[in-house]
């Protein structure tokens, strides 16, 4: 910003390396997602792996708090964190509906935070007239997380067949938009929005 007068012109801004521990675990949800397609019709088999990410989704989190304490910058895991959790969520939820002959249109119906967020992500870096109004941050808030969880809770029903899969996923889609109208919100006022930090504090699920 103006700080930049005072600055050496030669001097380089320091760029936190790609492949860190913490990026490392958010990366290994994307070969997760992969896997998913070899088994699609195992309970067991699909539920092991959710859990994998779900771990691995804990761990960066915790690792990179630990690597820098009460950082106030958002770092490469603000933004791969949550890239690697749709991805997976997407992967994970049209693999079950293909294999499982589901109708389509469920997939959206659960992923509809993580399609929202892309749309007015994109919006916001392409409209000038978003671009200037928006300041997107990547910060968790608590209707995301309960959001992931109502996800996690509809595939697993899904997967073993419950009854109540399309309440479920009408609810998961109803506060994803929430979560989504939350978000946008916070990038309309930035100023009240806590300032992101990394993965875990600062992912949006």
């Amino acid at each position: 910003m103006n700080e930049r007068a005072g600055r050496d012109p030669e001097a380089k801004p320091h760029r936190e390396p790609f492949l860190t521990l913490p990026n490392l675990l958010t990366l290994s949800r994307l070969p997760m997602a992969a896997l998913i397609w070899l088994r699609p019709l195992d309970p067991v088999y699909v539920l092991g792996i959710m859990a994998l990410a779900g771990l691995s989704d804990v761990l960066d989190g915790w690792v990179e708090r630990r690597r820098h304490p009460g950082r106030t910058v958002e770092t490469v895991g603000a933004w791969l964190d949550p890239l690697c959790d749709k991805l997976f969520v997407l992967s994970v939820l049209t693999a079950i509906a293909v294999s499982r002959s589901l109708p389509l249109w469920i997939v959206p119906l659960v992923a509809l935070r993580e399609i929202l967020q892309t749309l007015v992500a994109i919006g916001a870096k392409t409209l000038p007239l978003f671009r200037k109004s928006l300041r997107f941050r990547f910060g968790a808030n608590i209707l995301g997380k309960a959001t992931t969880v109502l996800q996690f809770i509809t595939i697993g029903a899904i997967l073993l067949n419950k009854p109540g899969q399309i309440l479920l996923a009408l609810t998961t889609a109803g506060l994803g938009l929430i979560a989504v109208a939350v978000y946008v919100g916070r990038a309309l006022h930035p100023e009240t929005a806590r300032s992101p930090v990394s993965r875990g504090e600062g992912s949006i699920p």
